[in-house]
């Protein structure tokens, strides 16, 4: 968790502490510049919306929880637009806060909120990180956080740091931040003291993961801001915002990653000390030293340890209900061990039956297991140039009715390491394995040289900023599975929550009738976000938003009348309605008309359509127009 504590030397120090977006530059408001004397401080900011608003300051403090603005500053009317600012100079509007107007203490954080008067349902235009160091009570200087050694520090150990850890730009040299290090890295200062750390088990430079990560990654530093204020384009991410409101006018939720809580908390989980007891916090999801491909937002390939838990059947004469919570853990492992390499050419029926959960099977391939349509499955072989008559050694999944090819990562550790797959008697050339999809290929005779495997299975979902690339096959950046694997992710946690059949009880913790999640087309992220929502980006069921649509600015119509918003795209269930309400039997649904007659307008960002004007759904039958997504 956040924990704040001050370094107090000849030069004192107060910390007024916020977030500046850096995404806000061109859909809100900029902070320009903060200058101060003894006078007051003076902010600069331009107006990078469409139309002339008002605006006001707010200064707020830690010891209410930020709860009652200490001041307002009076407002600034009617504050001309710059939507594509320049910077010039007659851009700018200032607005000054005095000394009298707040009497700063030392010890105390405070936050300064540039304010939308015009529009107080979304309020924040954007807030700001500042240091005030103090030599005398005449002589007051200011400076950003993010550019002081001294203010850098300031829920770290208060040590001094010769290095200078968590500057910008001080740990570029060598390779990114996350992943991809070259041999003259200094990326390792970017996060890590060796010497002055605040937490000791990773050596962070702030006193937790919550807070290490926030330090840049709170629009302070051109990182990826994940506190950003809500705009339309929110809508479209899969991550929403951390930047949200709980007041019952937005009803707001959020993964709540700073260490509160342990794992444990997850819904459909598990409650063992072993697996579900550590801490929740931003690694939880993501892995700070890179994962997968350039493209997966750095999300963990393993987010709790599953491929290094060993898959074991319940024992005879146990039920589920008498299942001890090691045990169910068990039945949850992706470690496969000793697992016979089944032979399809041999036997096409070998998988008929439930076996295991996940089995690996090997068959020669045809023309017709390969495809370059990124929407079918064959392109996972295609692109790794799998060629007509080589052989397949692939993992397959259960999904409560067949066995079905399943692409999920296999992990690589070492023979020290729980999380390792091997393929006994691979020889040392002919055999190609495809880390990342979850299987190998080559020639008949390197193939059946394996005799047997220990598969241990991870997660890699390619993605983009965009959450159609997930689900929706129509789109130029869909890959065949994604939308799979970002479930089989969110079940890490999630556990029981991800089910490819409604009509049979599942789970492993709880036993219930889920909705399907186990497919492209209804991946966890299309009903859900993965960061935080509330009123501002929650949609109705023809996708429209408070950015747009017939009840745009209407605060109160988005707002979920549950006493949880869930994380949901859509308020209430109107996700629901969206794909289901385009029946008969529903009355006057928007869906209905487009189904019925010619419409130039889509809604619903699964009913998409390709160059040709045909409907996709994941490959299969044509959608529906009036199911959720993305409004283009």
């Amino acid at each position: 968790m956040s924990k704040f504590k001050f370094s107090f030397s000849l030069v004192l120090t107060i910390i007024l502490v916020g977030i500046l977006s850096t995404s806000v530059f061109a859909r809100g408001a900029y902070w320009g510049s903060l200058t101060g004397d003894n006078s007051g401080w003076s902010f600069k900011f331009i107006n990078t919306s469409d139309k002339a608003k008002d605006f006001t300051v707010k200064v707020y403090s830690n010891e209410d929880g930020y709860t009652d603005a200490l001041y307002s500053s009076p407002v600034k009317t009617a504050v001309a637009p710059h939507p594509e600012p320049t910077g010039a100079a007659g851009e700018y509007v200032t607005v000054t806060v005095t000394p009298d107007n707040v009497n700063f203490q030392l010890g105390v954080i405070y936050k300064f909120v540039l304010v939308d008067v015009t529009d107080p349902a979304k309020e924040v235009a954007t807030e700001t990180k500042y240091g005030v160091t103090t030599v005398n009570d005449t002589n007051k200087k200011l400076y950003n956080v993010s550019d002081d050694p001294e203010m850098v520090d300031v829920d770290g150990s208060g040590l001094v740091n010769a290095n200078h850890t968590g500057l910008p730009g001080a740990a570029s040299k060598g390779g990114n931040k996350h992943g991809f290090y070259q041999n003259n890295t200094n990326s390792c200062a970017a996060c890590h003291q060796t010497h002055t750390a605040a937490q000791g088990e990773a050596l962070l430079f702030k006193d937790g993961v919550y807070s290490t990560c926030s330090a840049c990654h709170d629009g302070t530093t051109g990182a990826y801001n994940a506190f950003a204020t809500s705009s339309a384009e929110t809508t479209k991410e899969i991550a929403g915002t951390f930047n949200i409101s709980t007041d019952s006018a937005h009803n707001g939720s959020l993964h709540q990653s700073d260490g509160s809580i342990t794992v444990s908390a997850a819904p459909g989980g598990g409650k063992s000390q072993a697996v579900w007891g550590g801490e929740f916090n931003c690694a939880s999801c993501h892995a700070p030293h890179g994962a997968g491909s350039t493209m997966e937002n750095n999300l963990n390939m393993d987010p709790l340890g599953w491929g290094g838990v060993e898959y074991k059947a319940l024992p005879t004469g146990v039920t589920l209900d008498g299942a001890t919570d090691a045990q169910k853990d068990s039945l949850n492992g992706k470690l496969f061990k000793d697992l016979t390499i089944i032979d399809l050419d041999a036997n096409s029926a070998a998988l008929a039956s439930f076996i295991k959960p996940y089995v690996v099977a090997k068959k020669t391939i045809t023309a017709a297991d390969l495809s370059t349509d990124k929407t079918k499955e064959g392109y996972m072989y295609s692109r790794a140039n799998v060629q007509v008559g080589q052989k397949v050694i692939q993992t397959y999944r259960w999904t409560g009715k067949a066995y079905v090819r399943d692409f999920s990562l296999w992990l690589r550790g070492s023979s020290r390491e729980a999380a390792n797959t091997v393929l006994t008697g691979a020889p040392a050339t002919g055999l190609t394995i495809v880390w990342r999809d979850g299987f190998a290929f080559g020639a008949a005779t390197a193939v059946d040289a394996v005799s047997k495997a220990q598969i241990s299975l991870g997660i890699d979902v390619e993605t983009t900023t965009n959450i159609r690339s997930l689900f929706d096959s129509g789109y130029t950046n869909y890959i065949y599975d994604s939308g799979t694997e970002m479930s089989k992710y969110c079940a890490s946690c999630h556990t029981d929550y991800l089910s490819t059949v409604r009509t049979n009880l599942t789970g492993t913790y709880t036993q219930a009738h889920r909705h399907t999640t186990g497919k492209d087309n209804l991946t966890c992220v299309r009903c859900h976000y993965g960061h935080g929502t509330d009123a501002t980006i929650m949609k109705d069921s023809n996708d429209e938003s408070y950015f747009e649509g017939d009840h745009a600015g209407k605060l109160d119509y988005y707002v979920d009348p549950n006493p949880s918003s869930a994380l949901k795209r859509y308020t209430g269930m109107s996700v629901c309605y969206a794909c289901h309400g385009s029946g008969g039997q529903f009355i006057n649904n928007p869906a209905n008309e487009a189904i019925d007659g010619p419409t130039s307008t889509i809604y619903g960002s699964h009913a998409v359509v390709n160059d040709a004007g045909v409907q996709y759904d994941d490959g299969e039958a044509p959608l529906k127009p009036g199911q959720p997504g993305t409004r283009e």
